[in-house]
């Protein structure tokens, strides 16, 4: 109670600072973000107008403290900090390197500025060399870059790196859509970066946009500087602006400079609702002084507001100045905010924005959630809710204003704690677009569980006050949620109890914010470090720790599907309790069980809305993998760190009851019914895959793909009152129009529309389609053979068979051992079989399992989702001689291994339906000294194989990430791995196939 009681006086006493600063700096203004090097090398060239001294023109440098600090932060490498990305550490040396040859043009004898001149080119080259420039994606990096890279040429300082010519090129096409013209006609962001188009534009034609205080955009490097340097005329308001901020709070800063000054609006508005969101009022009089300002500044721009007052207007600044004045007890229209900012599909930063920021949405969204008039808003609740939804369902977060994930977590949580608090608007959101009901959620989980695994043992989230506070106020909101609430707590309330305990403990450090917050270079604050610090210690931890039932957090919820029925969720405890049982998750925490059997269960509820209509289906009994498949996935991709996006996850878990569903088919039709003329489906088969006109033969029109890789129009699969049959088939899971079922023997057209539709289904799926040639030949070939590997099965099948029958003849007359042991469903031997046990494994067996073409699937999923550069999307994923030899001898280790675990699993049901086994071949049954079979031995064999296949896996692996290196690539892949894998362990522990016999 004591900490709390003062952390809440901190917070009051924080709300009452800044509106001293308000107060004090009424004209002037104030801002917190931290000095940049940059922004300082750039005033710290300015000269003054040169005046007569006798009889010589001199000018003099107008900021030679700002020289000062650039020089007091040298680096002993020569180069000048990276504050925290490649990108901050190259504009921070440029420009001062730049600064430096200036100043030596005045003062060439200074033999130090020659040394460090020298040691800085150097250290700029060597920046330059390891810079991965797709790796970054900071606020016009290539315009800034090659800028000053142009600038130091013209000084006669020329470095050439292996990116040059790209970074240029991107430059250029840049450029070409930005004629000088139209940076004159209007303000814009440009004139944040105005020192990016020296020699490009005419400075004297900017002066009509400067701000009331003399700046460009509140700049002082990338706008004022530049201007002040390069225009005609000199600008007195200009020069009075820039001193403004050398000087600011008395001058304390020793000449540095921040990327953006004053930022009043962008503090306080950050501020007043962070701090209110957990109880923190401001005092009557402070409220008269922040409500003041912002009134003011809205009625100055209409409306909008900036990062400070008369700035040009942003939807994250305005979005929140209104909510902080919602919370000071002010409603102000939300007319302004739409009419100015909302896009086609999502709302923008600023007009004219080239890519969307997702903070800024998630901020738009928790303002319009928070209003009083909200259900006016709905269409544009929507429109948030269906953005934020896509990029994080696809992973393509790609957050512009600041570098921790954990950040866009905080935003998203809260946002959507505030839907499922107006259960009215959520239904109507959900409504308008259904997948967003399923997908909201598995986004939700995902983030709660992904907070949860990346805690320190500490207490915080990478030992940092600033980002753990993210963390805690993130819980906060996920533990609100109806579906967070059926859980068991008591891991979330853990977390956020110990995240707690580390924040008081490193209280002195509050105020000591971290480089997270992206401009030109990245920037750090104060006043928001301490802001959320303060929050996140003042959030109150819940006692129910138990789940709650469906009943006691509202019924009304279920019939909206904003909770999963407890039935679904008790059947995946059970499927969550089994795969406990694996070597992959025996060691595996409860909660991150919990959390992904909830996960799996609304990934049901997507599986259910799109069914598919390929296969009839013949499949006796329940359906039991319709559990695992989607639990296997979410678990996988937890353990490998989510590198894989929920997008990938629900393709493979539709590719993989349609693998499911072709493996019934195949031995439930297709047997079963072309036993006497297989190799008339083997020729349909292959003909399919090289005949192009077959498919239109066939009576199947060809169709195109909906072009969406997430789920969001597919309608391939359903499940429907899933692990339910009242007539052997699980409801829904059936094709309405079939006549092809167990008593019907389909034509061979009928095949063919069958299969032609499947085989479509995989290689006109618009991932596949956006691959590399190379990829979709291999995945064709791929897939046909599995196809063919099915019809070889099944005439190993038939043959077994025929040799069983006359054995078990031939036995009934001698009353031999044959009948007993058919009698008590052992397996049957395979006399004869042209063919190794090793060959078949390797082979047909290992096609016929379907991971060999599922990996390749598989990589044109992830190669779809990794192609944020043109480099990835050409090249492809695995292109080097090694990179793709080795990962295609792991699949074949692991399709082997995989096939040795199903048999280990389903040896009674093989028996039974008499289907080949892998100890069914003589290796198993001729043993010196053994007169009988023993299945504990043969099985004990089966095993000890299998674990020689894992070694190669392993060893193949190893090699693979060692050419790959460490990243999403390598963990996409072991994912897949362990999904495969994982699916053999749980046959071994207990067979979850269906019959078809």
């Amino acid at each position: 109670m004591e900490v709390s009681s003062s952390c809440h006086k901190q917070a009051r006493a924080l709300l009452a600072e800044l509106a001293a600063k308000c107060n004090l700096g009424s004209r002037k203004g104030f801002g917190s973000m931290s000095s940049s090097l940059y922004d300082t090398a750039w005033l710290s060239m300015v000269q003054s107008p040169k005046t007569e001294s006798g009889n010589d023109v001199a000018s003099t440098w107008l900021f030679p403290e700002c020289f000062d600090f650039v020089l007091a932060q040298q680096l002993p490498s020569g180069a000048w900090e990276s504050y925290a990305t490649p990108v901050d550490g190259i504009l921070n040396t440029a420009a001062a390197l730049l600064s430096l040859i200036q100043h030596l043009k005045v003062q060439p004898d200074s033999h130090d500025w020659r040394l460090r001149s020298q040691k800085a080119q150097v250290a700029l080259k060597k920046l330059l060399n390891e810079w991965d420039m797709h790796s970054t994606d900071q606020v016009g990096q290539e315009i800034l870059i090659i800028s000053l890279l142009s600038l130091l040429e013209n000084e006669g300082v020329s470095i050439e790196f292996s990116q040059l010519s790209a970074l240029r090129a991107v430059r250029d096409a840049k450029l070409t859509k930005i004629p000088p013209s139209t940076i004159y006609k209007i303000k814009s962001t440009l004139y944040h970066s105005l020192e990016a188009f020296i020699g490009h534009i005419n400075f004297d034609n900017v002066s009509q946009w400067r701000e009331g205080n003399g700046s460009l955009m509140n700049s002082p490097a990338r706008a004022t500087a530049a201007y002040l340097m390069n225009a005609s005329t000199w600008d007195d308001q200009a020069e009075c602006y820039l001193r403004d901020v050398v000087n600011r709070d008395s001058g304390v800063h020793g000449g540095s400079v921040p990327c953006a000054w004053p930022t009043t609006i962008f503090e306080i508005s950050w501020v007043i609702p962070t701090l209110a969101a957990v109880g923190v009022s401001a005092d009557p009089s402070d409220t008269s002084v922040f409500s003041k300002l912002l009134q003011d500044a809205l009625e100055q721009q209409k409306g909008l507001l900036g990062f400070a007052p008369g700035v040009l207007p942003d939807v994250d600044d305005t979005s929140k100045g209104l909510e902080a004045l919602h919370y000071l007890g002010y409603n102000s229209s939300a007319e302004a905010v739409i009419r100015i900012f909302e896009g086609e599909e999502h709302f923008l930063t600023y007009p004219g924005e080239r890519n969307p920021s997702f903070s800024a949405n998630c901020n738009v969204l928790i303002f319009l959630l928070g209003r009083d008039d909200r259900t006016q808003y709905v269409p544009q609740i929507t429109k948030a809710v269906r953005f934020l939804a896509s990029q994080a369902f696809n992973k393509n977060v790609k957050e512009k204003w600041h570098r921790n994930e954990l950040y866009w977590m905080m935003l998203i949580a809260r946002a959507f704690e505030l839907l499922y608090c107006n259960e009215e608007i959520a239904q109507a959101v959900f409504e308008a677009s259904a997948s967003l009901k399923w997908q909201v959620p598995m986004i939700l989980l995902q983030v709660l569980m992904r907070i949860l695994n990346t805690q320190q043992k500490n207490g915080s989230w990478d030992g940092i006050c600033e980002i753990t506070s993210y963390s805690i106020l993130a819980l906060s909101s996920l533990l609100k949620l109806p579906f967070v609430r059926q859980l068991d707590k008591g891991k979330i309330i853990s977390s956020i109890t110990l995240g707690k305990s580390f924040l008081l403990s490193y209280r002195d450090e509050w105020t000591k914010g971290q480089y997270m917050w992206i401009e030109k270079v990245t920037y750090s604050s104060s006043i928001l470090s301490e802001a959320y610090c303060l929050a996140a210690s003042l959030v109150q931890v819940p006692f129910l720790v138990e789940p709650e039932t469906v009943s006691t957090i509202g019924t009304s919820l279920e019939s909206k599907g904003f909770l999963v029925p407890e039935k679904i969720l008790m059947s995946m405890h059970k499927t969550g309790s089994l795969m406990s049982l694996t070597l992959l998750f025996r060691d595996t925490e409860l909660s991150t069980f919990r959390i992904a059997e909830m996960q799996a269960c609304f990934a049901l509820q997507a599986l259910q809305q799109h069914p598919t209509n390929i296969f009839p289906r013949t499949a006796k009994g329940k359906d039991k993998y319709v559990f695992i498949i989607p639990l296997a996935l979410i678990l996988c991709a937890a353990a490998h760190g989510s590198s894989v996006s929920l997008s990938v996850l629900y393709e493979m878990m539709v590719l993989s009851i349609l693998n499911f569903h072709a493996d019934e088919y195949m031995e439930g039709i297709i047997e079963r019914h072309f036993e006497a003329d297989l190799d008339s489906v083997r020729r349909l088969v292959r003909q399919l895959f090289t005949d192009p006109h077959t498919d239109s033969r066939s009576g199947v029109a060809n169709r195109k793909t909906n072009g969406s890789t997430n789920g969001h129009n597919r309608a391939d699969y359903d499940v429907k009152n899933v692990g339910s049959s009242s007539n052997g088939h699980v409801d829904g899971l059936v094709n309405p129009s079939q006549h092809n079922g167990l008593g019907n023997r389909p034509s061979l057209d009928d095949v063919r529309v069958v299969l032609s539709q499947f085989k479509r289904q995989i290689l006109e799926h618009p991932a596949v389609l956006s691959s590399p040639a190379r990829l979709q030949a291999r995945l064709a070939f791929d897939l046909q053979t599995f196809l063919l590997a099915h019809i070889m099965q099944a005439e190993d099948n038939c043959r077994l068979r025929a040799q069983s029958r006359s054995h078990e003849s031939e036995s009934v007359r001698n009353e031999g051992n044959d009948a007993h042991r058919f009698k008590e469903n052992l397996p049957l031997q395979y006399h004869n079989p042209s063919r190794s046990f090793y060959s078949w494994v390797r082979g047909t067996s290992a096609d016929h399992t379907s991971c060999p073409f599922s990996f390749v699937f598989f990589e044109c999923l992830v190669l779809d989702s990794l192609s944020s550069t043109e480099q990835t999307r050409t090249a492809g994923t695995l292109v080097s001689s090694r990179t793709t030899y080795l990962a295609e001898d792991a699949c074949r280790h692991l399709a082997s291994l995989c096939r040795m675990y199903n048999d280990y699993g389903s040896l009674a049901r093989d028996a039974e339906e008499r289907s080949l086994n892998s100890v069914g071949f003589p290796e198993f049954w001729d043993r010196a000294g053994k007169a009988a079979f023993v299945s504990d031995d043969v099985k004990s064999e089966l095993l000890w194989v299998a674990k020689y296949e894992r070694r190669g896996l392993d060893t193949a692996m190893t090699l693979l990430e060692r050419e790959l290196g460490p990243g999403d690539l390598i963990n996409a892949l072991r994912m897949f791995v362990d999904v495969t894998d994982l699916y053999g362990q749980i046959y071994v522990l207990k067979d979850v196939g269906t019959r078809t016999q």
